[in-house]
């Protein structure tokens, strides 16, 4: 594996911003009024579904099959770790606090991490390891007061998403010379199959109010899916828990601006674990833009 690419910094830029267009989801999800959180997870991922479609079959033109179909073998392992990432965090997101949800999806690099060492040989810079020693502080700091008892399922939800995400992250590590947005194709397919099934078991209608709609489109197109371009153009010239550690920008700007718009206060050790990932994020930033101007 290549660590030294001449666009190693261009890499760290994309993916912090796809860290803060996922923020806000947070903020899109309390305006949803009556929906549930499987016809939200259903339309979310539809209408991501038909951006990826149009943008391979303008990319592809006629080759779209053999484009799409092509590494079709890891693209539908990281579209299926995807699709249960989008599965698990929209469930997280009504069944906890948008924070507890955020802070338990950052533990996604550690997961990460051992699956790069383990399934992809990936060796780790030794900055890296003080930062994921540091995020682990805050982790913890967070984590310690947020997680109660009584919110077991969305807790649980959270941790099913950061498996998924991390999952995604390592197929795509491996997958990192081909075309990478067939995953998203596929991860947005999966998540629209299982959320449809569940509408369909348990009753309920694919139609509902207009404006819960349209919020649904928009976080599956505007937060999700510019998000997750951003997420995977980067992931071509980063390592696996880089990725993660710089998309933690997320979990940072997500509590603020539900704070914000809809005063769901975080407590006091919250954002001093907040604060504490917040400067691992910028000191793996800086290290990865030094390391990125050092070897053009």
């Amino acid at each position: 594996i290549d660590f030294y690419k001449p666009n190693r910094s261009l890499g760290v830029l994309l993916v912090l911003f796809a860290g803060i267009f996922w923020s806000t989801s947070g903020v899109i999800y309390r305006l949803i009024e009556i929906a549930t959180p499987w016809q939200v997870l259903f339309y979310r991922s539809l209408s991501l579904f038909f951006m990826m479609f149009f943008w391979l079959f303008i990319k592809s033109r006629l080759d779209f099959i053999q484009f799409v179909t092509y590494s079709k073998k890891l693209n539908l392992i990281g579209g299926f770790c995807l699709g249960t990432a989008f599965t698990g965090y929209i469930n997280a997101l009504e069944y906890t606090s948008i924070a507890n949800a955020m802070f338990i999806l950052a533990i996604a690099p550690f997961i990460t991490a051992l699956l790069g060492i383990l399934i992809l040989g990936e060796k780790l810079f030794w900055y890296i390891w003080v930062c994921m020693f540091f995020t682990a502080i805050g982790l913890s700091t967070m984590v310690g007061e947020q997680i109660s008892l009584g919110r077991g399922l969305g807790e649980f939800s959270a941790l099913i998403a950061a498996l998924g995400f991390s999952g995604m992250t390592v197929s795509i590590r491996a997958n990192h010379k081909n075309d990478l947005f067939p995953t998203i194709l596929f991860g947005s397919l999966f998540a629209t199959l299982f959320s449809g099934v569940v509408i369909i078991f348990e009753g309920n209608s694919f139609v509902f109010k207009s404006s819960d709609l349209i919020f649904s489109c928009i976080m599956g197109v505007f937060q999700l899916g510019i998000g997750t371009i951003l997420y995977t153009l980067g992931a071509k010239y980063l390592i696996s828990v880089e990725l993660n550690l710089l998309s933690l920008t997320e979990v940072i700007v997500g509590p603020v601006l539900v704070w914000i718009f809809f005063e769901e206060n975080p407590t006091k050790m919250g954002l001093i674990g907040g604060l504490i990932i917040l400067l691992s994020i910028v000191i793996m930033s800086i290290m990865g833009l030094n390391l990125g101007k050092k070897f053009k």
